[in-house]
């Protein structure tokens, strides 16, 4: 039976929440005109972070059925100040996350498990600054809340501890706007282990790995005012060249597009599962050649349950897209670079318990009034959970948009995917579809909302079979 409840979590998974790769539209070809002065990093910031943690956090029981390992969302505030001296920078941060995991009823008990709660870290960091780029290590402490669970013949316990350890961690941060940065993070928190108060006593292991993305607020500017790219307030509001660029999803321009994804007749009760992301893109300037394209995708899903008639509610697997692409790219518009989900769903139905890794592209023409193009990814599991199945995915959306006068389009962009350790006759969906979308201003807000229906002619069992997708996309264009 619970080889049946994996597969048929996999099978969900691949066949609906792979829809959390889907491309957004995206944002224009926009570019400030000089370069910027050299970025100030000094002075108190504060900000928010999410993403996963994971650790051995279980009993060490033999044959400890789906919980061999913990996999779960965390997400919480930082602040910190950071003194800078010349290409040095030195400072002190200290964050706050909740964790969330939540587990399954399963056909067989569950023999024991470790959960974190909150974790709380202090620590100094020390960094190496190039302009808007910052490399730092960190280094300080931490405490961790846990619960644990232990339920074998004879014995069943429920306990909570604080604990506190040490940490060390490194990361990269990038100065996108004069008051905004964004941060991709490694985090170790060494803690000691909890012993269980039963006899014979049980070691609970709690050290705890932390992957997160964050955005802080600088309350000191990092550029003078007059330096900041300024808004295209001047540009046409049913300008072509912006709804051309706003369908360019390497486009050198920040957006925030929040996409809909409902899924029709999943699983064996014919249920509707909704998928919900959130995408900011960042792009950010390695050089006056290179851009790298930052594309994260936060997927809030309601997941048919596969053994019950009803819907497991939360939050994803987190997937994490850079792009490097070239400036001035001529005809043919493209980016390279990796792509990995990280296991952050706050329960195993929404997720993989695995982390994922591997190569993703971008190629798109822009010929007369139609953008044309292509995005690739195929992603394996490296890591995770040791009792949740392997991964090896596929996906391709091309891509087509004709645009109309007054910021009108047509468009469709069927995601085709390939689960290919499926057998044969279950590994692809491939959609038929389409729809329309138009660009236009809230105010002086440029936005770009569309509204698409698509059908699985081609789909595994289980999959659903048909689909409509909507998003609505906050444009930021620059001079």
């Amino acid at each position: 039976m619970q080889k049946i409840f994996l597969a048929a979590i996999a099978a969900g998974l691949l066949g609906g929440p792979a829809l959390a790769s889907d491309l957004p539209a995206k944002a224009p070809l926009y570019k400030a005109p000089i370069a910027a002065p050299a970025y100030n990093w000094s002075g108190p910031y504060v900000g928010a972070n999410f993403g996963a943690g994971w650790s051995n956090g279980s009993l060490n029981i033999p044959g400890n059925n789906l919980y061999g390992g913990l996999t779960e969302f965390i997400g919480g505030v930082q602040a910190g100040y950071n003194f800078q001296a010349g290409n040095f920078l030195f400072g002190v941060e200290g964050e706050f996350d909740g964790a969330s995991f939540a587990h399954p009823v399963l056909p067989a008990p569950t023999l024991g498990y470790v959960d974190q709660r909150w974790i709380g870290t202090v620590a100094g960091r020390i960094g190496l600054v190039n302009d808007r780029w910052l490399l730092f290590a960190k280094l300080g402490g931490g405490w961790v809340n846990s619960n644990a669970t232990l339920n074998l013949a004879g014995t069943v316990w429920n306990g909570s501890s604080t604990t506190s350890g040490w940490l060390a961690g490194a990361g990269i941060e990038y100065g996108f706007k004069e008051h905004w940065t964004v941060k991709l993070e490694y985090d170790y928190l060494g803690l000691s282990n909890w012993n269980s108060p039963t006899v014979p006593s049980l070691a609970l292991n709690r050290d705890l790995q932390m992957l997160k993305f964050g955005i802080n607020y600088k309350f000191q500017s990092g550029l003078p005012a007059a330096a900041e790219p300024a808004r295209a307030a001047g540009s046409p509001e049913h300008s072509e060249d912006l709804q051309k660029a706003s369908q360019n999803p390497i486009a050198d321009m920040i957006s925030l597009p929040f996409q809909s994804n409902t899924n029709f007749n999943a699983g064996p009760f014919n249920r509707t599962q909704e998928v919900f992301n959130i995408q900011p893109v960042v792009p950010m300037h390695l050089s006056d050649d290179w851009n790298v394209i930052s594309r994260t995708i936060i997927p809030l899903v309601s997941q048919p349950n596969p053994l019950f008639d009803s819907n497991t509610n939360g939050i994803g697997d987190i997937t994490q897209s850079l792009f490097f692409s070239p400036t001035n790219p001529g005809k043919l518009i493209w980016g390279v670079g990796p792509v990995f989900t990280v296991p952050s769903a706050n329960d195993p139905i929404l997720g993989t318990g695995k982390f994922l890794f591997g190569p993703t592209a971008v190629l798109l023409v822009t010929p007369g009034h139609w953008v044309i193009g292509v995005l690739l990814n195929n992603q394996w599991s490296i890591g995770g959970n040791p009792l949740r199945p392997p991964v090896n995915a596929f996906l391709a959306q091309p891509f087509a948009n004709y645009n109309l006068e007054h910021g009108w389009y047509l468009t469709t962009s069927p995601i085709i995917t390939s689960n290919w350790l499926a057998t044969s006759g279950e590994r692809w969906t491939v959609p038929i579809g389409g729809g329309f979308g138009r660009v236009f201003k809230v105010g002086d807000q440029p936005v770009n909302a569309q509204i698409a229906g698509y059908y699985n002619a081609i789909r595994p069992t289980g999959t659903p079979d048909w689909s409509l997708r909507t998003s609505f996309t906050l444009l930021f264009p620059v001079k």
